[in-house]
């Protein structure tokens, strides 16, 4: 009798584990591919359907973005010493700033995902507030909408991700 009693004290502590896993595991975990960008207001009022290279994986309550805004490849810059004069600066400035780069912790609350970054290629992310975004959920599609503040003019982006694992 001892060892079925293990044996299914065991298979209990599986299942309750493997029940509360699931039951924490939100819906968004995974690695997602930036696939198209819309945007609508503002200057740059448009839809982007062959955006640069990003990736945005979610998982266990935290989140990692690293995305190349625009249509068009960033300039390949020759490796070399390092720049002195103030065009090979402004070419690697030209080279840095579309690139989105922020990783910190996630929470979901209906259909709102909020964002706070621990770590973020420009330090005032670090330092700014949460970043709130709607999101829907179609299968391997996810979209993201981010809008401006309430009570203030700007442009609302919504991106699409398609679900890589």
């Amino acid at each position: 009798m001892r060892p079925r009693s293990g044996l299914l004290a065991v298979l209990a502590v599986v299942v309750v584990t493997a029940a509360l896993a699931a039951q924490t595991k939100s819906p968004i975990d995974g690695v997602w591919k930036v696939a198209e960008v819309q945007t609508t207001g503002g200057q740059n009022a448009g839809t982007n359907a062959s955006p640069q290279p990003g990736l945005y994986i979610f998982t266990h309550g935290h989140y990692s973005i690293m995305t190349v805004g625009g249509d068009k490849p960033r300039t390949v810059i020759p490796q070399g010493p390092p720049a002195t004069t103030d065009k090979e600066k402004l070419t690697l400035y030209e080279q840095w700033a579309p690139f989105t780069a922020n990783a910190g912790s996630y929470t979901i609350s209906g259909s709102t995902i909020t964002t706070t970054p621990i770590v973020a290629k420009n330090e005032s992310v670090m330092k700014g507030t949460p970043q709130t975004r709607e999101f829907t959920l179609e299968g391997k599609t996810l979209w993201l909408t981010s809008k401006p503040p309430s009570g203030q003019a700007g442009a609302t982006t919504k991106t699409k991700l398609m679900r890589l694992e």
